[in-house]
């Protein structure tokens, strides 16, 4: 994305080094990277974005319920319309960038992880599209409002955006296990023995596949649901790039587990319920 006086806007050195790698490790997913870097740059400085979350009340949200069920996401429109022009110029959607206001509807449906809504002569890409303009906002969104997270949440989606975990870390000396999303950066600590997607904890249907050679990352998999979780050994948390770009540069990961029969679970992990409102800022130039 352009800002007035500023030129583009690059990514910080760690996170370039991250790009170049998926990149070697991942050739074929070079269009996809694209619009990652996009994000990934345009969340360099979320305070752009301005948002503003009203949630619903403790008592009245569903334990279950990540913090973002129900909630109302006030943004700039203009903002979420020059990224949305911006990310369907790089995927190449000529005559299909959406209006302004289709482009906050695209946004919301796609933090709803509701494809069914987003309809287009080539929807497949328009909801690309739409998932990774919807980054910064969650990830603005996340950082206003992930302090409030129970430290008693035990699910394994996502606690603000209800979004299945990306990747695991196993962080520090003492290994314990981090689920991170992708989608708005939260983490929340998980048991070893637990899978993320179903619950599973008997050993006997856990365990792990890893590649010759490999000493640190791993797939973790459930023979119960037959799904599969990345997982990697970290100092600390991983910054919100690494979490992206570290999933891009490991597709080896994934396709030994699909060859294996595990997958990716095909519905969200809560369906979530979000209404984005829109105002103007003096910030921008509509």
């Amino acid at each position: 994305m352009f800002w007035s006086g500023t030129g583009t806007r690059r990514l910080n050195a760690e996170a370039e080094q991250r790009l170049a790698l998926a990149r070697q490790n991942s050739p074929g997913s070079e269009s996809w990277l694209a619009l990652v870097a996009a994000a990934l740059a345009e969340t360099a400085d979320v305070g752009r974005w301005r948002v503003t979350v009203h949630t619903l009340p403790e008592a009245t949200r569903s334990a279950r319920a990540p913090l973002l069920h129900g909630a109302e996401i006030a943004v700039d429109g203009g903002a979420v319309r020059r990224f949305v022009h911006r990310l369907a110029d790089l995927a190449g959607l000529n005559g299909e960038t959406p209006d302004p206001v289709e482009a906050v509807a695209l946004v919301e449906a796609a933090i709803c992880q509701d494809d069914s809504r987003i309809t287009a002569a080539d929807p497949a890409k328009l909801r690309v599209v739409a998932q990774v303009a919807a980054l910064p906002l969650l990830v603005t969104a996340a950082q206003s409002i992930g302090a409030t997270v129970s430290t008693a949440w035990c699910e394994g989606y996502c606690p603000v955006c209800g979004a299945w975990p990306t990747l695991a870390e196993f962080r520090g000396l003492e290994r314990k296990r981090w689920l991170r999303c992708g989608r708005c950066a939260t983490a929340w600590e998980m048991p070893w023995l637990r899978c993320a997607f179903c619950g599973e904890t008997d050993h006997e249907h856990l365990g792990y596949l890893a590649p010759e050679g490999e000493t640190s990352r791993k797939v973790e998999v459930c023979d119960t649901c037959k799904g599969y979780l990345k997982a990697e050994p970290t100092v600390s948390a991983l910054p919100w790039s690494g979490v992206v770009l570290d999933d891009a540069a490991t597709v080896a990961f994934d396709v030994a587990a699909l060859d294996r029969g595990y997958h990716r679970p095909d519905r969200p992990g809560f369906d979530l319920d979000v209404h984005i409102v829109t105002h103007r800022s003096a910030f921008w130039k509509i």
